[in-house]
């Protein structure tokens, strides 16, 4: 089993229609379309393979955001997968180490890791919080933009801390961009 942080530019045709299907497979609800994302493409895949099959994969998005006002250094995640069948075996905990391994040598550039989750028990078991935020953010779908929308989340939002900086629980968080 290998895992790869890979450029989204650089995904090859194989690579890109393993992904969609392996999103289309873990979120059965959504419709993607055939396409690699739900939203945006990310910049970033951490790509979980054995062999050339693509068994598990996330999505990250590397942005700076605002808390309470300040800029802070966002590494985001997104679409967290792993093939239905491989589910259960430790191999998406093997993929979220694989990236706090990563990017715990990046203190200076990262400031935290943020991700949506409704599954919060996995997340903390891999050393993440669950925060209440005012948010901020732009509002896509299908490929259009809504504009800007603003709500307070005490269910879903969730962090780890990778830099030196504090996390300000309920301050304004600006995302700068998409929700993930």
């Amino acid at each position: 089993m290998t895992i790869e942080l890979i450029p989204e530019f650089q995904l090859d045709p194989s690579s890109k229609t393993q992904i969609a299907n392996l999103l289309k497979a873990c979120f059965p609800e959504e419709e993607f379309h055939g396409r690699t994302y739900f939203k945006q493409l990310p910049h970033y895949r951490l790509v979980m393979k054995e062999g050339e099959l693509i068994v598990g994969q996330l999505g990250l998005d590397y942005r700076v955001m605002s808390l309470g006002g300040q800029p802070i250094n966002v590494l985001g995640v997104i679409d967290v997968t792993i093939l239905p069948e491989l589910q259960g075996q430790g191999l998406g905990t093997k993929l979220m180490k694989a990236l706090g391994g990563m990017v715990s040598k990046y203190t200076d550039n990262v400031d935290f890791i943020l991700l949506i989750a409704e599954k919060h028990q996995f997340y903390e078991n891999c050393g993440y919080t669950l925060v209440k935020q005012k948010v901020k953010w732009l509002t896509i779908e299908e490929h259009i933009n809504y504009g800007l929308q603003e709500n307070e989340f005490e269910d879903c939002i969730m962090i780890k801390q990778v830099g030196k900086k504090e996390w300000k629980e309920n301050a304004e968080l600006d995302m700068f961009g998409y929700w993930y």
